[in-house]
């Protein structure tokens, strides 16, 4: 008996406009998860198509499903690539009308039935964590059942889009099945999650992955380690948790494990964390195990912003924080982001200030964006927080250069303006004239796209894209999202959040033994 057949597909990008994210070097970490727990299962036949890391166009992503001929067609897309996806899934459906075109990601979990009634080349929708829930609608598709009794989805039902009870996220995170990297072309760096969640609340953030830190064992960690470094001949390892070091004893036992195994001369390797969870001796564990650089969103250098931004920090424990790697010897990346709930031009210039000052290797100064699900996206669809929501049109949804939302305090260009001078302060004035040079040919698509938008006072992205000329056509709907919803998406997911907090609390209560410095 043939097997059923089910493509995963991350989409293309119409434009290039930010390359790390839109030529990456790595697969889709979330596509390869997907595959890892549906081929556990007999009878799947599973195919996934990265075009970004791939370079395809869209007719070449159709070319290749037409050929595989699957069942089931999986795409998973943020907000600002929800529109590329259901350009895809719109292709796939025109060629192959009886297949199944089911979205995954943020942007579907954030806004669920919009999604469905704003794209009709969406048939379902997965809503949260999607392993478990697209292996049983795989399930029910393949044996000819229905599927409104299976949780965590939206779908269009006898009575419309409907949207089926909230499926509970996987607390032992041991029990996922590795990612399957092999049905992913080999790349030059692979993105490894160790942990999923993130305690604290950030305005800007929906925290999609909850607010518990549901972390994976050491043993699990170095065995995915040593398989991409023994089959794959990987450069680099980036671990995309939220904050890696959450947990700070799993965290020690971790590094220790990898200086043991010399992982540090084999790769290099970085993560991302908070100034909440690192030390003195933390960082000293780093430069053991040879990190290449640890990288933590700072996000402003306002304190009163500090405070109010749910992320649990304040100007003392970055300043520490950064001494501390210092002293050990770790480099360090930054994030910031400019337009914080009512910013002024003090406060960026505190924010220029502080990361002047800490003088990171490796700063990054983006733009606010009012995305689904956030306390940001729902002050900007109330007029609040000195915010003005121009668009829901999620091609402009691009935190570097996009046109989502407008400023009360400052206008879009003068704070693309605010950028380049935020990267020249830190470089020039730290007497890093290489280093910048250096940046600036490393990022120079997106440094040049920057320019031409402000040189042409263009204030939305819609002119630099490169669209198919169906592409509009294709997409063209009565729907669109109206701000109410970026109020009450925000609200839903909160709520939401709340419960499953409550859930893991009764069920796993050693995933709350949390060390804070």
């Amino acid at each position: 008996m043939p097997k059923f057949k089910i493509c995963l597909i991350n989409p293309p990008v119409l434009t290039v406009l930010e390359p790390w994210y839109d030529t990456p070097d790595f697969g889709r970490t979330g596509l390869a998860y997907l595959a890892g727990y549906l081929r556990q299962y007999e009878g799947f036949d599973i195919k996934i198509i990265d075009a970004k890391l791939e370079r395809l166009t869209f007719q070449e992503v159709l070319h290749r499903v037409i050929e595989f001929d699957p069942k089931i067609v999986g795409l998973t897309a943020f907000t600002n690539e929800i529109k590329p996806a259901a350009y895809q899934a719109a292709l796939i459906k025109k060629s192959l009308p009886e297949i199944v075109t089911v979205v995954g990601g943020v942007h579907v979990t954030a806004i669920p039935k919009e999604t469905l009634q704003e794209f009709n080349s969406f048939d379902i929708g997965v809503v949260g964590e999607g392993e478990v829930t697209f292996y049983e609608l795989c399930s029910a598709i393949k044996n000819s059942n229905p599927i409104d009794q299976i949780n965590g989805l939206v779908f269009r039902g006898s009575n419309g889009i409907q949207l089926s009870k909230p499926r509970l996220r996987i607390l032992d995170q041991d029990s996922i099945p590795l990612p399957a990297w092999d049905l992913l072309p080999r790349a030059d760096t692979y993105f490894i999650q160790t942990l999923r969640g993130c305690p604290f609340d950030c305005k800007f953030c929906m925290n999609p992955n909850g607010k518990v830190a549901r972390k994976r064992s050491v043993e699990s960690v170095m065995k995915e380690i040593h398989w991409i470094i023994d089959t794959y001949q990987a450069k680099r390892i980036s671990f995309g948790d939220e904050l890696f070091s959450v947990d700070m004893e799993r965290t020690r036992n971790l590094l220790d494990a990898m200086a043991e195994a010399n992982i540090g001369d084999k790769i290099k390797w970085d993560v991302q964390t908070h100034v909440r969870f690192v030390d003195l001796d933390m960082f000293h564990r780093f430069k053991k195990a040879k990190v290449d650089r640890v990288e933590m969103g700072i996000e402003t250098g306002d304190e009163d912003i500090m405070k109010k931004m749910g992320k649990g920090i304040s100007l003392e424990k970055i300043v520490n924080a950064y001494e501390n790697a210092r002293i050990a010897g770790v480099d360090i990346g930054t994030f910031f982001i400019i337009g914080q709930p009512n910013e002024n031009k003090e406060s960026i210039r505190r924010t220029i200030q502080l990361a002047t000052k800490i003088n990171p290797k490796l700063p990054m100064f983006g733009v606010m964006t009012p995305y689904p699900g956030t306390e940001v996206g729902r002050l900007a669809a109330k007029g609040e927080g000195g915010y003005k929501l121009l668009t829901t049109d999620w091609d402009e949804y691009n935190k570097q250069i996009g046109g989502a939302m407008e400023f009360a305090n400052l206008n879009r260009r003068k704070i693309e303006w605010i950028q380049i001078k935020a990267y020249t302060s830190v470089f020039l004035k730290n007497g890093r004239v290489l280093d910048f040079l250096k940046l600036l040919w490393e990022y120079r698509i997106g440094a040049f796209s920057l320019l031409k938008k402000m040189i042409k006072n263009q204030k939305g992205l819609d002119a630099m894209l490169n669209k198919p000329i169906d592409y509009d056509e294709l997409l063209a709907s009565d729907y669109k999202v109206p701000k109410e919803i970026m109020v009450s998406a925000m609200e839903d997911w909160k709520s939401t959040q709340k419960t499953e907090l409550s859930r893991a609390k009764k069920e796993a209560p050693d995933l709350f033994n949390i060390e804070l410095t």
